[in-house]
C-alpha cells in the first residue's frame, strides 16, 4: 500500500518576482548605427528563352550520348579545338554538362532542360547587369539606404569588423549577393511574366560610399531576474531576416551588454530615497526603516502598472520613460496635469542619469515634442516652441543628447544620485525614475519609479530640481 503524496511545504524565498507571476517586462529603447557601403556588382540574369543553335545541338547530343568524349563530340561536329573550348564553356558555366575523365554527362540541370515530349532543350537567355547595391558590413546583408536626420546621424554606432569595407567584405560579397539575389534584384530582373534568376557574378565588386542605417533595439527580461536583459530586434526587421545576419544580432547583444553597471557605482540607495522623499504618501507601503523596498515595488509595479485615473494621481513606472507603453502613460499623466494648471508652462526639465547611452533613441526627441504639441494645444494662442526643452547633465553629454533638448546645462560635480533620472513640467507632471540593477548587485540597469500629476508630488520635484538648477551651466567648465 503506497503513501499518500503531500505537498511540499516551501519557505518563501527572496525571489522578485514568484515563478506563477513571472513575465516579459520591457526595459530600455536604443537605436544605434549600422556601419554600410554601396558596391557595384556586375553580374548576369537568365530568363527562359530558346538555346543557342551550338548549344542546343551539344546538349541534344550529350542526351542521346551519355558518357561521350570531347574528341568524339568534337568529331561529330566538325569542331576545331578552339570551337568545342568555346561551345563547353558555354555549357559548363551555367553547370549544365559535366566532365568526368574525359567524357561528357548532363548534369541534373541540364537533363531538367528536356522538358517531356520536347526533343529540343529550352534554357535561359542572359542579359549583363551593373548595379550599385547597399550592405550592411557586418553580416553583408543588403541594407537600403535612406536619408537620416540630424539627431540620427549622431547615434552611436555599432563596432564593424572591417571598418574600411574592404577585405573580408569583399570576398564574401559575391555569395552574399547571390543568397540575397531575390531581394536585392530590380524589378526587371524578377520580371512576372518571365522567371528570371542569376546567372553569374562577376568576382570583382567595386565599393562605393559608405553610409550608417539606424536599427531599433528593445530589450526585456523576466520579472524574476530584470538585470539580466535580453534583446529584441523585431521592430527593425522580421525574425527569419534577422536570422541571416548573426553577426549583428551579436553585436547588439555586445552593445547591450556593455550598458551593465553595479548598485554601488549607482549610489542606487541614495536615488531610491529621492522617490521616497518625492512621493511619501504613495510609496508608504514600500518603505522600510533603511528606505524603499525595491524588491517590493518592483513586484507590485509590475503587477499593477496601470493607467492614471482621477483618484489614482501617482502610477508605479516600469522600464525605460521612451518605451512606447510608457509614453503612452506618461500623456495620459499629462492630460490630468494640465486640468490643474490655468498657467503656461515655459520649462520641461530633464535630469539625466549617469548610465551608459541613456537617451541614445529620437523616442528622446519625440517625447519632448509630443509634450510641446500637447501643451500648446491645452492653451489655446499658445506656441510649441514657447516650452523649452532643459537636461540637466553630470559628465560630458553625448550629442544625441545635445540634438534632443533646446539646451543642455552642464556640472562636472554630480548634484543628483547617479542613478536618478525625473522629468518635471512644472505645476503639471512629474515622473522619477531610477536607473540601477535589481535582484543582482551587477546587471543591466531596470528603470523603475513613478509618474505623477498630484500636485503635491509635482512641487516636491520642483524643488528638488530647483534647488540644484543654479550649479548647472551651459558652458563646459560648470561645476
Amino acid at each position: 500500500m503506497g503513501t499518500l503524496s503531500r505537498p511540499l511545504l516551501r519557505l518563501k524565498g527572496h525571489e522578485l518576482v514568484p515563478p506563477d507571476e513571472d513575465r516579459r517586462v520591457g526595459l530600455e529603447v536604443f537605436d544605434v548605427l549600422l556601419p554600410c557601403r554601396n558596391y557595384e556588382v556586375k553580374y548576369k540574369v537568365a530568363s527562359l528563352g530558346q538555346v543557342s543553335p551550338t548549344l542546343e545541338f551539344l546538349l541534344r547530343l550529350v542526351k542521346s550520348t551519355p558518357g561521350i568524349s570531347d574528341n568524339d563530340a568534337a568529331s561529330f561536329f566538325g569542331y576545331s579545338p578552339s570551337e568545342m573550348t568555346y561551345v563547353l564553356e558555354e555549357a559548363f558555366g551555367p553547370g549544365y554538362l559535366e566532365r568526368k575523365a574525359g567524357r561528357l554527362w548532363l548534369t541534373i540541370s541540364g537533363d531538367g532542360l528536356f522538358r517531356e515530349g520536347e526533343k529540343e532543350p529550352t534554357i535561359y537567355s542572359v542579359e549583363s547587369r551593373r548595379r550599385s547595391f547597399g550592405f550592411d558590413l557586418m553580416a553583408i546583408a543588403p541594407q537600403v539606404r535612406r536619408w537620416l536626420e540630424p539627431l540620427e546621424m549622431v547615434l552611436p554606432e555599432l563596432s564593424s569588423e572591417d571598418p574600411a569595407g574592404t577585405g573580408r567584405v569583399a570576398e564574401r560579397l559575391p555569395g552574399r549577393f547571390r543568397q540575397f539575389f531575390r531581394e536585392l534584384a530590380d524589378k526587371a530582373d524578377r520580371g512576372k511574366l518571365e522567371r528570371r534568376d542569376i546567372y553569374s557574378i562577376d568576382p570583382v565588386v567595386s565599393p562605393g560610399e559608405r553610409y550608417q542605417m539606424p536599427i531599433r533595439i528593445m530589450t526585456y527580461a523576466q520579472a524574476s531576474n530584470p538585470s539580466a536583459a535580453e534583446i529584441d530586434l523585431s521592430l527593425w526587421r522580421p525574425d527569419h531576416e534577422i536570422a541571416d545576419r548573426p553577426e549583428i544580432e551579436r553585436a547588439v547583444a555586445l552593445f547591450v551588454k556593455d550598458q551593465q553597471t553595479s548598485v554601488n557605482q549607482m549610489d542606487a540607495a541614495s536615488a531610491y530615497q529621492v522617490l521616497v522623499e518625492l512621493a511619501p504618501e504613495f510609496l508608504k507601503d514600500y518603505t522600510v526603516r533603511s528606505g524603499l523596498s525595491e524588491g517590493r515595488y518592483w513586484r507590485e509595479s509590475v503587477s499593477r502598472a496601470g493607467e492614471p485615473r482621477v483618484d489614482r494621481k501617482t502610477i508605479p513606472i516600469v522600464g525605460s520613460l521612451l518605451l512606447p507603453e510608457n509614453i503612452e502613460r506618461l500623456h495620459a499623466v499629462l492630460d490630468y496635469g494640465l486640468r490643474n494648471t490655468t498657467e503656461v508652462p515655459s520649462n520641461v526639465f530633464a535630469v539625466a542619469p549617469q548610465t551608459r547611452r541613456w537617451g541614445a533613441t529620437t523616442q528622446q526627441r519625440d517625447l519632448l515634442i509630443l509634450i510641446q504639441e500637447k501643451v500648446a494645444r491645452a492653451f489655446p494662442g499658445a506656441d510649441r516652441a514657447e516650452l523649452k526643452t532643459t537636461c540637466l547633465y553630470a559628465g560630458r553629454p553625448a550629442p544625441y543628447t545635445q540634438k534632443a533638448f533646446d539646451e543642455v546645462l552642464l556640472s562636472h560635480v554630480e548634484h543628483f544620485p547617479k542613478a536618478l533620472e525625473v522629468l518635471l513640467i512644472p505645476g503639471v507632471v512629474l515622473a522619477a525614475v531610477v536607473h540601477a540593477p535589481l535582484g543582482s548587485s551587477t546587471g543591466n540597469p531596470v528603470p523603475l519609479g513613478l509618474a505623477s500629476f498630484d500636485p503635491s508630488v509635482v512641487d516636491r520635484g520642483y524643488q528638488y530640481v530647483m534647488d540644484r538648477f543654479e550649479r548647472y551651466s551651459n558652458k563646459d567648465s560648470a561645476s
